[in-house]
């Protein structure tokens, strides 16, 4: 059954929460628009010292490109190339798009070869991989246990989210995309790292950022504080604030359907919510390659994990890591953790999946496009099987670890979150920590015994007030 944009409007109206900045935006604004005052954009300079210098980044080059030579190859004939664009002297005049921005190939001429613009942002490092004290792996029944760390304690645009802006942000300048909007909570990971990468990532190597003019559309959850300090960074990295208030849940298309009401009549791209489409699953794709080079140089294992933990919600980075292992032919289960569930109708507008936990559906909606799209470019190492590959034998997803509630935890949870910090591992309540207890409630149901376990640590704990602050003045 199809609907109709005005009836899907309403269906959405009736149940559930938007998706939006990897989180659940609870219901939306009031009718009228009620813009934030504008606050004078700052100079590019006074936050040049929260990126990574160009000559650094330009050492940084695309791990799959290892296990896939081709992808890297401008000559090969037959599936995408991948450019980097720090190390290109391309012109963007001489391709042509196809798909939207942000989620588009390029092509020489109709029928030609795909060109897919890559920008590394941040520095990778054997550092990321981490080893725990014995102290907290010895309460867990499991042969051993590493971390994936995607977390800076010098750069603010790091890791999980970077992951995928390598791929957004370089397909926005190739589209030529001028204004752009997105959409998170007040306090979105994905809101302020993209303001924060939008005027920082060096996308051609001579200091040119995209630097949009960017609107965000933040929803305020209900029971939560706002964030003023946060509130007063966003205003000074961006053009424009709309802070929406929470009376009638909005879901899915619904929620960018309703922001786009709140931005700019000039905005030209709407980035997704979290910033996961189809594109932006590469990233992680490529976080498995540079995972599988950081065992082999820690020597630390000498066969693949057998289980990887880690959080779920817009979707993008657990279906990485799925393609990820599928690309890889590893053996591994992914365990995807849920952050929240829905509504039966929820499920059923966003998803068309009403049987399944709403981030699961999400997921598997996500892998479908993701897979065409995918295939049309003719990704290599992509099997005519892979959904069934991944669903079968891969994905096990947990969609009852994020109880009590988005984003509330136990005492027990909290304890852990403690041990965890002085060890060297900062977890948030929304996301991780819930990926954490999965791992426990399998290590004591005797799941993981005798098997190697990675959990993939997706939050960046970079303490953005003091930095950012001082160079917003």
């Amino acid at each position: 059954m199809n609907l109709s944009r005005r009836n899907f409007m309403q269906a959405a109206l009736l149940g559930g929460a938007a998706l939006s900045g990897g989180a659940a935006l609870s219901a939306v604004a009031t009718h009228q628009r009620r813009p934030l005052p504008l606050s004078p954009l700052p100079h590019a300079a006074d936050l040049a010292g929260l990126a990574p210098s160009s000559a650094a980044l330009k050492s940084q080059s695309l791990a799959l490109g290892r296990y896939f030579p081709s992808l890297l190859d401008p000559d090969a004939e037959g599936g995408p190339f991948i450019c980097n664009t720090l190390s290109s002297d391309n012109s963007i005049a001489d391709y042509i798009r196809q798909g939207e921005p942000g989620n588009s190939v390029f092509l020489r001429q109709v029928e030609s070869r795909a060109t897919i613009p890559w920008t590394p942002v941040f520095l990778r490092g054997n550092n990321q991989l981490l080893q725990l004290p014995s102290s907290v792996t010895r309460q867990i029944d499991c042969s051993d246990l590493l971390v994936m760390n995607e977390s800076s304690a010098r750069y603010p645009v790091f890791g999980n989210k970077a992951r995928k802006y390598e791929f957004l942000l370089p397909n926005l300048k190739w589209s030529g995309s001028k204004r752009l909007g997105t959409v998170g909570a007040v306090s979105s990971n994905h809101a302020l790292q993209f303001a924060l990468a939008n005027r920082l990532a060096d996308l051609t190597g001579d200091g040119q950022p995209l630097n949009c003019a960017l609107d965000l559309v933040l929803f305020e959850v209900p029971g939560a504080t706002t964030d003023m300090a946060r509130l007063g960074i966003l205003r000074g990295l961006v053009e424009q604030v709309a802070i929406a208030k929470n009376n009638i849940e909005l879901v899915g298309e619904a929620s960018q359907e309703y922001a786009r009401n709140w931005l700019h009549p000039d905005t030209d791209s709407l980035v997704p919510p979290g910033g996961s489409n189809d594109l932006s699953v590469l990233g992680h794709m490529n976080a498995i390659a540079e995972l599988a080079q950081f065992l082999s140089a820690a020597q630390a294992w000498s066969a693949p994990p057998d289980v990887i933990f880690v959080a779920m919600g817009s979707g993008s980075t657990v279906l990485g890591l799925l393609l990820g292992v599928h690309l890889m032919g590893w053996k591994t289960k992914v365990v995807g953790v849920a952050d929240q569930d829905k509504s039966y109708l929820t499920r059923w507008v966003v998803n068309r999946q009403p049987s399944l936990p709403f981030v699961e559906g999400n997921v598997a909606k996500l892998a479908r496009s993701t897979v065409e799209w995918l295939q049309q470019i003719r990704f290599p190492g992509i099997s005519p099987d892979v959904l069934r590959v991944m669903q079968g034998e891969i994905f096990v997803p947990d969609s009852t670890s994020w109880q009590p509630g988005y984003g509330l935890v136990e005492a027990t949870d909290v304890a852990w979150a403690n041990e965890l910090e002085e060890a060297g591992l900062s977890l948030d309540p929304v996301f991780t920590l819930k990926a954490w207890r999965s791992l426990l409630t399998m290590s004591k149901a005797g799941a993981l015994k005798n098997k190697k376990v990675l959990f993939w640590n997706t939050y960046n704990s970079f303490d953005y007030m003091p930095p950012l602050l001082s160079s917003l003045g």
